[in-house]
């Protein structure tokens, strides 16, 4: 990770910290707000809407990430109970003066419980850092479906990134077993513009959905790859469904992630999703 220059020994900054943990549960049919604990920064808000599916929203009060603040996400559904989470709005991840900003997310899905984590897009500033955990520990007749996408700065902004330090993990555990672990580690973007990573593309996105029928749906998602504009394509295995995604910006990846998670969820997406 590049260093930030230091800081006189009597400097100390304010920072960002925050927690929201969720517990949800199946009542007469309805999913239901079980459990609700939320501090600093993060705020949750559960929005009334007329899908089947309920909604909550993840408010970053602080506007967005810096080194050294520390933010948490969670979740627990139980058994038959159904839940897409999102955010507020895109987070943006901002030059940090020092330190690295964190932020852990961590879900507990149980018995046939179904859950969408359906982040709006994060957004990379020049010699920004941010190291982040996605935990999930769910059971083998639960399903999830996780997204993730990232913008290397704002084009319409022409902003442009020459350095960074983004560490990105996942660890998806089913019945106790791993059966998904991703790693990213992108500290030097100028390198990822090779014709081998993205080139001239600006934008990429990881889809996961894993699920007792996630490699029937394979060729579902690849028939609705079709945005011309962004490349895409899709592969199954061992009970999990990856898609990936890179366009020249982010307004094309976002048309095509809106098109493809409402045909594939047979959901409609939050409305901050339309904002």
């Amino acid at each position: 990770m590049f260093k930030s220059a230091p800081l006189p020994p009597s400097t100390r900054l304010q920072r960002a910290k925050g927690r929201a943990h969720l517990g949800f549960a199946m009542r007469h049919g309805k999913t239901i707000l079980r459990d609700l604990h939320q501090s600093g920064c993060i705020k949750a808000l559960l929005p009334r809407n007329h899908a089947s599916r309920l909604d909550t929203v993840f408010i970053n009060t602080a506007g967005g990430v810096t080194g050294g603040d520390d933010l948490g996400y969670s979740a627990s559904l139980e058994t038959d109970s159904e839940l897409c989470l999102t955010t507020q709005t895109a987070e943006r991840i901002y030059k940090a003066s020092h330190g690295t900003g964190r932020i852990a997310t961590s879900f507990d899905v149980g018995e046939r419980a179904k859950l969408d984590w359906l982040p709006q897009e994060t957004i990379l500033f020049d010699e920004c850092a941010l190291e982040r955990h996605l935990e999930v520990d769910m059971c083998a007749s639960s399903s999830v479906l996780l997204l993730e996408p990232i913008i290397l700065g704002r084009q319409a902004m022409g902003e442009r990134i020459e350095r960074c330090f983004l560490s990105d993990q996942w660890r998806i555990c089913r019945d106790g077993k791993l059966v998904y672990a991703e790693a990213l580690k992108l500290v030097d973007p100028l390198v990822a513009t090779g014709r081998a990573c993205f080139g001239d593309n600006r934008a990429f996105a990881t889809l996961l959905y894993i699920a007792p029928d996630a490699e029937a749906r394979l060729e579902q998602m690849r028939h609705l790859l079709t945005c011309d504009a962004v490349q895409a394509a899709a592969s199954a295995w061992n009970g999990c469904l990856v898609t990936r995604f890179i366009a020249p910006d982010a307004l094309s990846l976002r048309t095509a992630l809106i098109a493809t998670l409402s045909q594939f969820r047979a959901h409609p997406l939050p409305r901050v999703w339309h904002m």
